[in-house]
């Protein structure tokens, strides 16, 4: 748990309704024990699409991500947040809204589950907007398009953050005119693929915000929540971050690749998405029964090879590598315009991702 320098408990905390395996990480700066009332502080608010705890602040010996892991190093580390639909926009909502998915009504992905079509809830963008914030997004923060009303828009940002920004790369690029479930783009810098132009946004965001700190007397402090989409598929990273790794067949296997003893059924996943990429579709051509039927699921027959195992673990942790490396750079950007010292730093993850 993060101490402030008077010894006083952080007092900057959120309960989130995170991730089958989630976390929240929070940094409170600055002494909560001051007599006159203290400055407010800036927040950074950084999501993490399908990011698991396998970081080396939860124990995790493989992954490289050192950039999260010294923001551990300094933060309150949550170890018990739990998602309560391990999906992108109902867990989201659930996270930004503080209400349960049975009263948003939003259980899966669809344009017909908009959290404001069902309950008036204000989102934590939108409660720091309308309690004196400039409040900007970026990236994916909402699930994007119709299931949020398009990043939520209308309520939850500041004019100056409109419009909101998505990198013009997302959903637009890939290896050829075929699908892959991971590549490694050779040659690549961060920025030609979306969340390193994400990250250079956020740069970009930040100076110009501290420029209206100082230069223009902006006294109102900003909230700042920047959307990363990797780890989620799919898995693709300059080729850079997949050198960092060994080979595929050095990379280990889930100790229990076994599902739990009396499953339920709502909580059976069938990979629905696996077979629908170019570089899948031979491996599972003769099993689709597998995606079908929950009475094979876990079955020998049903089982993912061992070697496609370790390369598709070796692919998510080279694109986790990647999307820490982006945090890093805003992290830094954030010290060096002097910033740090008065801004809370959030980093959370919607849910995890099945890696055998």
């Amino acid at each position: 748990m993060a101490r402030t320098p008077g010894g006083k408990e952080a007092a900057f905390c959120l309960l989130a309704a995170a991730v089958s395996l989630s976390f929240l990480l929070v940094v409170e700066v600055g002494n909560v024990g001051a007599v006159a009332a203290p400055k407010r502080k800036n927040v950074l608010f950084f999501a993490m699409d399908d990011l698991r705890p396998d970081l080396g602040a939860y124990g995790a010996k493989e992954v490289i991500s050192p950039n999260i892991d010294k923001l551990a190093a300094r933060s309150m580390v949550f170890d018990r947040a739990y998602c309560q639909v391990a999906v992108c926009s109902p867990s989201r909502t659930s996270l930004l809204t503080g209400r349960r998915p049975d009263t948003t009504h939003v259980w899966t992905i669809s344009p017909k589950e908009y959290w404001r079509d069902t309950v008036n809830a204000t989102t934590i963008p939108q409660y720091f907007k309308e309690n004196g914030y400039i409040s900007i997004g970026m990236g994916k923060v909402f699930h994007p398009g119709a299931p949020s009303g398009k990043d939520d828009h209308l309520y939850s940002w500041s004019p100056e953050g409109l419009p909101y920004y998505h990198s013009p790369l997302e959903g637009k690029y890939g290896p050829g005119n075929k699908t892959s479930l991971w590549w490694a783009f050779d040659g690549f810098e961060d920025n030609q693929l979306p969340d390193g132009q994400i990250a250079d946004n956020a740069l970009s965001v930040l100076k110009a915000l501290k420029n209206n700190q100082t230069q223009h007397g902006e006294e109102r402090p900003f909230f700042l929540a920047v959307g990363f989409h990797k780890p989620h598929t799919p898995f693709y990273a300059p080729k850079k971050y997949f050198d960092m790794y060994p080979a595929a067949s050095e990379i280990s296997l889930p100790k229990n690749p076994r599902a739990p003893e009396n499953l339920p059924y709502v909580a059976w996943s069938n990979w629905g998405a696996i077979p629908s990429w170019d570089d899948m579709k031979s491996l599972f051509k003769n099993k689709m029964a597998c995606f079908k039927n929950y009475s094979l699921a876990y079955t020998d027959e049903c089982m993912m090879p061992e070697e496609k195992t370790r390369e598709l673990r070796r692919a998510y942790y080279a694109a986790m590598t990647y999307s820490d490396a982006q945090v890093g750079k805003v992290l830094a950007q954030l010290e060096s315009l002097g910033l740090a010292e008065d801004t809370i730093i959030v980093l959370w993850g919607d849910h995890g991702w099945q890696l055998g």
